[in-house]
C-alpha cells in the first residue's frame, strides 16, 4: 500500500507540473516529468477497477493524465505536441498492455501529426513513438488487429511522402521500415514499387558521378554512409513481401542477380588490365580487347538491379564498393524463413577481386610485370584505378568476413583464400585499411582452421606477423633502437669530409617522429592486438622460425597482451636440445599477471591423488586389485573389522622376503678383502645357483616371472651381505632388517611403512646416523648396479 501511495503521489506531482506550465514551456519541463514516469511503472500498468478508495483515487490520476496527453497531442503550438510525443512514447514503454489497449486515439493523433507542418524533431520523435507501439503490440494478435493493422497503411504512406520532402528524416523512415517490414510483410507489399524508387538511388551511392543529370537529382537525395547502410538492410527484406511460400527463392533470385551486378560493374571498372582470372561455371570471362572502348568508364544503360546510370573511373568505383556492401547486407541480414546460400559464386566473385593487386614499386620484381595491361586505355585511367582498388579491397575483405560468419561449416576454402589474402597484403599493406580488414579477415581464418594448415602456408604468414608486431610494439621504443646520429660522408677517398648544411627544425621533427605513427588508427590497433593470441594460439608451433617466434613473444610482453602471453605459454616452442624445454614467458607473465586466475591455475594446478597399483596380500605379491575387492575393504572398514598393526603387516612382509632368497639383486657387493676376512660374511653369501623369483609390476596385470641363470665362477668374488649396521639406542631393530634383507619386489611395498617408522626422526638425529653410516656402503635400491653382474 506505501508503493502504490507513493507512486501515486509522484504522477500526482506530474499532473500538476503539467497543468501548471504553459505550453511554450513545456519542453524545458518534459525531461524531468519523463523520467519521473520510471517511479509510477507498477501504477500505470495495473488493471484500474473499482474498489478501495486507493484504487479509487489511483484511477482518477490515470484517467486524468492520458486526458491530458491527448489535450496537449492537439494542442495548437508545436510545443504542446512535441511534449505530448515524448510522454506518450514513455507512458507505452512504462505502462504494457494496460497501456496499449487504450492507445488507439494517441496512434491517431500521432499520425495527424504527420501530416502537420511541424519542424522535422517533432516528426522525427513522431515517428520513433509510431514505430514503438506498432513493435510493442507484436506480442498481443489482438492488439496488432485492433490498432496496428488499420493505422500501418497510413503510417507507410506518410512515411514515404516525409522521406521525399525532407531528406534530414530519410534516415528515420529506413530504421522504421527495417523494423516493421520483417514484421507485417504483407502491409508493405502493395508499396514495393514506390520503395524501390526511394531506395535504388541511395543504396550504391555514386556522389563522384559525371553525369549532371544524376548530380542535379543527388542534391535532393542525401548520400552518407549511415542513410545508405540501412537503405541496404530496408532493400535485403523486400523478398519478404512476396507471396506465401515464396520469399526465400525470391531472396536467393534476387542475391544472384546482385552477383551477377557487381560482374559487370568490374568489367568496366577493371577494364584498363587483362584479367587472367577464369569464372567457376566454365564461361568465357569478359574480355575488352576485341571490343571499341569509350573515353570514359560509364554504363548508362540500365543494369539487373535498375540502379542509375554512372560515368566516370571514380564514380564505378564506388558503385561497385556500394554492390558489394550490398552483397554483404544478404548475408548478414536476418530472414523469416530457410535460405540456401549459394557459397561458389561468392568464392568466384572474391577471387576475381582480389586478384587484381596494386602494382609494386620497391623491388626489382614488380607486380607490373605480371600484369597485362590493356593499350587501348591510357595511363591516367590505370592509375585512378589502383587509387580507387584498396576501397574495392576492403569491401571484398567484409563480403568475405561475412560469408565466413554464415557458413562456419565451410572450411575448404580457408588456404586459398589465405594465400590470396597475403598476395593482398603484401602489395597493398601500406594502406590502413587494407590493413585492418586483413588482420579481421587473418584471425577469421586462423581461428577456423589455423592447426590444420600445411608449412608451406604458414610460410608466408611472416610478411603479416611481421606487421602485427610492429603495429602492436610502443613506436618510441622502436625508433629509440633504430634512430642513429648522421654520419659525414667522404668524398672522391679523401680525407676531407664533405660539406652540408644541417637544418635545425630536423631535430624537432625527429622528435616528432618517434611519436605513434598509429595514434588515431584505433581500429588497426584492435585489430593487431586480436590477431597476435591467434597467431600464437592456432598456428603449430614448429612451423614458425626462432626469429619469428621471438618477435611474437617480445611483442607480447612489451604490449603487456596477457591473452597473447597466455596463447604463447600453452602453445610452446619445441625445444631445440634434447631434454632442455625451450624458453618460456610463465616467469614474465606471473611477474606481470600475478592476480589472474589463470596465471594461478598454470603455476600451481591443483589436482586430487589418484591411487593406482598392485595389492599386498600375505604372500607380499598378489593379484591386482579390482572393483569387488575395494568394495569389499570399504565394507570392512565401515564396520571396523580390519583394524590392525603396521608392525604386523611389516613383519608379514619381511617374513615373506625371507623365504625368497633373492639378496643378491638389491644389496652392493662387498670387497673381496672383507669376504676373506670375515668369516660370517662367508658363510651368509649365496651359492651360485639358478634362482626363480616371481614378481609383478605395477602398470603389469600379472605376475611376471625372471629366472637368473647360475654365473661363471669368478676367484674371490662372492656376492655377500654388507656388515649388521650398528643399532643406536632408543632406534628399533627393524632398520637393520630393511637394510639387510630388501627386495625389488619389495621396495614399492615397504617405501610408506619405512617413512612412518623415520618419520619423527628427521632432524635431530639425522646427523648422527650419517656419521655411523660412514663405515658402510651406500644402500642401493631397485636393479643391480654391479657391472659385472651382467656377465
Amino acid at each position: 500500500m506505501s508503493g502504490n501511495s507513493g507512486e501515486l503521489a509522484v504522477l500526482r506531482a506530474a499532473l500538476f507540473r503539467l497543468s501548471s506550465t504553459a505550453a511554450l514551456q513545456l519542453p524545458s519541463q518534459v525531461p524531468a516529468i519523463a523520467s519521473s514516469l520510471a517511479n509510477c511503472k507498477a501504477l500505470l500498468s495495473s488493471p484500474q477497477i473499482s474498489g478501495p478508495k486507493s484504487s479509487t483515487e489511483a484511477s482518477v490520476a490515470i484517467h486524468k493524465y492520458r486526458t491530458l496527453l491527448s489535450t496537449l497531442l492537439q494542442d495548437r503550438t508545436c510545443q504542446g505536441r512535441w511534449a505530448a510525443i515524448v510522454l506518450i512514447k514513455a507512458t507505452t514503454e512504462l505502462g504494457g498492455w494496460e497501456t496499449l489497449q487504450k492507445s488507439l486515439p494517441w496512434v491517431r493523433g500521432l499520425l495527424g501529426v504527420l501530416t502537420k507542418p511541424d519542424p522535422p524533431s517533432s516528426k522525427k520523435l513522431c515517428l520513433i513513438a509510431l514505430t514503438r507501439i506498432f513493435t510493442l503490440t507484436r506480442e498481443y494478435p489482438t492488439l496488432t488487429r485492433e490498432i496496428t493493422t488499420p493505422s500501418l497503411p497510413t503510417f507507410i504512406q506518410s512515411c514515404l511522402q516525409i522521406a521525399a520532402s525532407t531528406p534530414s528524416l530519410v534516415q528515420t523512415v529506413l530504421d522504421s521500415f527495417n523494423q516493421l517490414l520483417p514484421r507485417h510483410p504483407a502491409m508493405f507489399r502493395s508499396y514495393t514499387k514506390q520503395l524501390h524508387q526511394l531506395l535504388d538511388p541511395i543504396v550504391a551511392p555514386t556522389p563522384s558521378n559525371k553525369l549532371g543529370k544524376e548530380q542535379h537529382s543527388g542534391a535532393k537525395s542525401p548520400t552518407s554512409s549511415a542513410i545508405a547502410d540501412s537503405a541496404r538492410r530496408v532493400y535485403v527484406q523486400l523478398p519478404c513481401c512476396a507471396p506465401k511460400q515464396g520469399s526465400a527463392q525470391e531472396w536467393e533470385g534476387s542475391l544472384k542477380n546482385t552477383i551477377s551486378n557487381a560482374h559487370q560493374i568490374a568489367d568496366n571498372v577493371f577494364r584498363a588490365v587483362v584479367e587472367d582470372w577464369q569464372p567457376s561455371s566454365g564461361g568465357v570471362p569478359f574480355n575488352t580487347n576485341g571490343h571499341t572502348l569509350d573515353d570514359e568508364v560509364q554504363q548508362l544503360e540500365a543494369d539487373s538491379l535498375a540502379l542509375p546510370p554512372w560515368s566516370g573511373i571514380y564514380a564505378g568505383g564506388e558503385r561497385l564498393v556500394g554492390v558489394l556492401q550490398l552483397i554483404k547486407a544478404y548475408l548478414s541480414g536476418p530472414t523469416p524463413t530457410a535460405v540456401n546460400v549459394p557459397v561458389g559464386p561468392f568464392l568466384d566473385l572474391l577471387t576475381r577481386i582480389l586478384s587484381l593487386n596494386t602494382p609494386s614499386s620497391v623491388g626489382t620484381k614488380s607486380f607490373s610485370h605480371a600484369t597485362k595491361f590493356n593499350n587501348q586505355v591510357s595511363k591516367e585511367e590505370r592509375e585512378n584505378l589502383w587509387a580507387i582498388l584498396p576501397h574495392v579491397h576492403v569491401a571484398a575483405i567484409e563480403v568475405l568476413l561475412a560469408l565466413l560468419e554464415r557458413c562456419e561449416d565451410v572450411t575448404g576454402a580457408d588456404p586459398a583464400l589465405l594465400d590470396q589474402l597475403v598476395w593482398l597484403f603484401r602489395s597493398e599493406k601500406a594502406n590502413v585499411y587494407v590493413r585492418t580488414a586483413s588482420y579481421v579477415a587473418f584471425s577469421r581464418l586462423l581461428s577456423r582452421s589455423g592447426a590444420a594448415l600445411p608449412k608451406s602456408s604458414i610460410d608466408t604468414l611472416g610478411v603479416i606477423i611481421r606487421a602485427c608486431c610492429d603495429d602492436l610494439l610502443p613506436q618510441d621504443l622502436v625508433s629509440t633502437a633504430t634512430s642513429q646520429p648522421p654520419t659525414d660522408a667522404k668524398t672522391n677517398g679523401a680525407g676531407h669530409k664533405q660539406q652540408s648544411t644541417t637544418n635545425a627544425d630536423e631535430f624537432l621533427k625527429s622528435g616528432l617522429a618517434s611519436q605513434d605513427r598509429i595514434a588515431g588508427f584505433d581500429g588497426l590497433k584492435h585489430a593487431a592486438f586480436n590477431l597476435l593470441p591467434i597467431l600464437l594460439g592456432c598456428i603449430r608451433p614448429q612451423y614458425l622460425s626462432d626469429s619469428l617466434r621471438t618477435r611474437m613473444d617480445r611483442t607480447a610482453i612489451l604490449s603487456r597482451h596477457e591473452e597473447a602471453m597466455l596463447a604463447s605459454v600453452m602453445n610452446p616452442p619445441p625445444s631445440k636440445r634434447f631434454g632442455k624445454p625451450a624458453a618460456s614467458v610463465l616467469p614474465l607473465m606471473a611477474r606481470l599477471f600475478s592476480d589472474k586466475a589463470e596465471v594461478e591455475c598454470l603455476l600451481r594446478p591443483r589436482m586430487p591423488t589418484i591411487t593406482t597399483g598392485a595389492k599386498n596380500t600375505e604372500d607380499g605379491l598378489g593379484e591386482a586389485e579390482t572393483v569387488e575387492d575395494v568394495e569389499d575393504e570399504e565394507e570392512e572398514e565401515g564396520n571396523g573389522e580390519n583394524e590392525h598393526f603396521v608392525g604386523d603387516e611389516l613383519d608379514t612382509l619381511l617374513g615373506s622376503a625371507a623365504h625368497t632368497g633373492d639378496v643378491v639383486g638389491d644389496v652392493k657387493m662387498a670387497d673381496n678383502d672383507t669376504v676373506e676376512n670375515d668369516p660370517d660374511l662367508q658363510a651368509s653369501a649365496l651359492p651360485d645357483l639358478p634362482v626363480q623369483i616371481s614378481t609383478q609390476d605395477e602398470d603389469a596385470s600379472e605376475p611376471t616371472t625372471v629366472i637368473r641363470g647360475s654365473k661363471r665362477p669368478q676367484a674371490n668374488d662372492t656376492a655377500t651381505t654388507p656388515p649388521p649396521k650398528k643399532v643406536k639406542v632408543g632406534e628399533p631393530p627393524i632398520a637393520e632388517t630393511l637394510t639387510t634383507f630388501t627386495t625389488p619386489s619389495l621396495v614399492s611395498a615397504t617405501a610408506p611403512i619405512i617413512a612412518s617408522i623415520h618419520a619423527p626422526k628427521i632432524g635431530a638425529e639425522q646427523d648422527e646416523v650419517s656419521e655411523d653410516d660412514d663405515d658402510f656402503g651406500e644402500l642401493v635400491l631397485g636393479q643391480d648396479t654391479d657391472e659385472e653382474s651382467d656377465l
